[in-house]
């Protein structure tokens, strides 16, 4: 076992992690993924690399793990409101990248060097289209980041906003290498995944990170090392790493194919892309219109949000309410595949454990008119195995903190949203499913949280696990 405060006092460790977050929306993850990401009521940030062994201790009651920077680089970060209301404006440089993950830890061993060989697919491609010096890799653990140095833009973010420049810039590169991608995903027998994840307030690994939950270490190296990468280098003991090579960089080098991105996907609506305009813009010429790019949490963690609101609504009791929100949605995703009318006959417990395995009875009950069976300790079960309020936290909760969100804020803007509803809605499952979840599934940040109506089409993703 790595000694946690030990390795993060080491100087090189401070100074690596320390310089690299230094502007960006800090996060620390800890056992069992509870997060940090707020001081108060003010952005966690670091300033100096002297501040990681004292975070280290200040938050050792979460038992800290991983150090988490926004792919943000911002302007100032003194208050929530440069996170929040002023973020549109606040924003200075976005780091574009491509997650190159392993499905599974224990496929690490087995497909690694897949993950290395998209790597290098990736980095020929872009040296093929001019990106030679601003790019550089990193092996977070279970999986590696193709980064672009977010410096390397300079006429593209003046005209249009960083993210959507990150954004667009990154999905350009997977389309254009999709068909070789995917050619090496199926080959590895689908335990890879290569995805697209820019997006608004999106957090990734800081160089020289504990992994979350391995021994292992964040190593960044540049695009020469790919072939001689070894998953030794990660060892907490042994590291091999590149030093500050996330921060080399030729200024202007990404423009002109930034721009030949933007130009590719003109025309192209994506549902997480709201569209904006600055007030002094609003002029008689015409302007830009400019947009950033927000991640949604995700239909799963969205019915159990709205499923746990409408229980609490009904029975103001919270830990049960998360455990009912957490039940039904696991119910309704596995009942989508295995219930009636399809070829097998939902009876089997899901294959990912969303929850601990019951003690004591088990009872059928009726709550907002549906049969769900309840544990004695009154939180409710699905296939032998219990949901529990730290169970919604980890699997809910924690995916609308990763993009930033204040948890509280989303759950009262929920319980705004469903008190618009007629109380005989809310109880029955049906009228539930399609006149309150299903309107919201897939925009429920732009429409819920934020308010606002839009008639955007979605692009799907282009390929998740060789799919």
């Amino acid at each position: 076992m790595v000694d946690v405060y030990e390795y993060y006092s080491r100087r090189y460790v401070m100074e690596e992690i320390g310089g690299f977050l230094i502007g960006r929306w800090v996060g620390i993850e800890g056992f069992d993924r509870k997060w940090v990401r707020w001081v108060d009521d003010k952005p966690l940030v670091v300033k100096s690399f002297l501040d990681i062994p004292v975070l280290i201790r200040k938050y050792s009651f979460i038992k800290p793990r991983s150090f988490y920077g926004s792919i943000e680089v911002f302007h100032r970060l003194v208050n929530r409101e440069d996170v929040m209301d002023r973020y549109r404006f606040n924003v200075a440089y976005v780091t574009p990248f491509i997650d190159i993950d392993i499905v599974d830890d224990q496929f690490i061993e087995d497909v690694w060097r897949s993950v290395v060989e998209i790597g290098v697919l990736i980095r020929d491609w872009l040296r093929d289209n001019g990106v030679v010096d601003s790019v550089y890799f990193l092996w977070s653990g279970a999986g590696m980041h193709v980064r672009i140095n977010e410096y390397c833009f300079e006429e593209s973010i003046k005209e249009y906003h960083p993210l959507d420049v990150a954004y667009v810039f990154t999905e350009y590169i997977l389309r254009s290498t999709r068909n070789e991608i995917l050619e090496l995903i199926n080959r590895s027998g689908g335990k890879i995944k290569v995805e697209n994840l820019v997006s608004m307030k999106r957090v990734f690994t800081a160089p020289l990170s504990l992994h979350r939950r391995l021994d292992r270490v964040a190593v960044a190296f540049s695009p020469s090392k790919l072939e001689e990468f070894d998953l030794s280098w990660t060892l907490p003991e042994k590291t091999v790493y590149e030093e500050k090579i996330w921060n080399i960089y030729v200024r202007g080098e990404c423009d002109d194919l930034a721009f030949k991105a933007i130009r590719s996907i003109e025309g192209i609506s994506r549902r997480t892309v709201i569209g904006e305009v600055k007030e002094e813009e609003k002029r008689e010429e015409p302007v830009i219109v400019r947009s950033i790019a927000v991640r949604e949490p995700g239909r799963f963690p969205v019915m159990a949000l709205l499923q746990a609101a409408r229980y609490y609504l009904f029975n103001r009791d919270l830990d049960k309410a998360k455990s009912f929100g957490l039940n039904r949605a696991i119910f309704y995703a596995w009942a989508k595949y295995y219930g009636p009318g399809k070829q097998v006959v939902f009876k089997q417990r899901p294959k990912k454990i969303y929850g601990s395995r019951v003690e004591g009875s088990i009872e059928w009950v009726e709550e907002c008119g549906e049969r769900v069976q309840r544990s004695s300790s009154g939180y409710y079960v699905m296939g032998g195995v219990e949901q529990r309020p730290e169970d919604f936290d980890r699997y809910v909760k924690r995916r609308f903190e990763e993009n930033g969100l204040d948890f509280n804020e989303v759950w009262e803007k929920t319980l705004e949203y469903l008190k618009k509803f007629p109380k005989t809605v809310l109880r029955d499952p049906q009228l539930f499913y399609k006149e309150v979840y299903e309107p919201v599934r897939d925009k429920f940040i732009e429409r819920v949280v934020r308010k606002k109506k839009s008639s955007d089409k979605s692009l799907e993703k282009w390929f998740r696990s060789g799919k």
